[in-house]
């Protein structure tokens, strides 16, 4: 049997995404509908694959285990300096 290993994530901690979806614009509309991204955890980047809604001035993402499968967490996408920032949240 094959073991899998997640990378530990912080609930609320703002990690700063390296890869945002490609093929689109650089804007929050990147992460909208099915995507992925990578976000910087301090060693490897970890792809995070899901579906994103906009959420007010933010993108709500809820990250999947495979395409149209469960739940794994909700992340908070936002624009900073020109750049992006997710944050896991502890509420679906």
């Amino acid at each position: 049997m094959t073991t899998q290993h997640r990378q530990s994530i912080a609930s609320g901690k703002p990690y700063l995404v390296v890869a945002p979806a490609v093929g689109v614009e650089s804007s929050l509309e990147a992460f909208l509908g099915d995507a992925e991204f990578s976000i910087d955890t301090g060693g490897e980047p970890l792809v995070i694959s899901g579906h994103g809604v906009t959420h007010g001035e933010l993108v709500r993402f809820h990250e999947k285990d495979a395409i149209g499968g469960k739940d794994v967490r909700v992340w908070h996408i936002t624009q900073r300096s020109g750049g992006y920032v997710a944050e896991s949240q502890a509420a679906f």
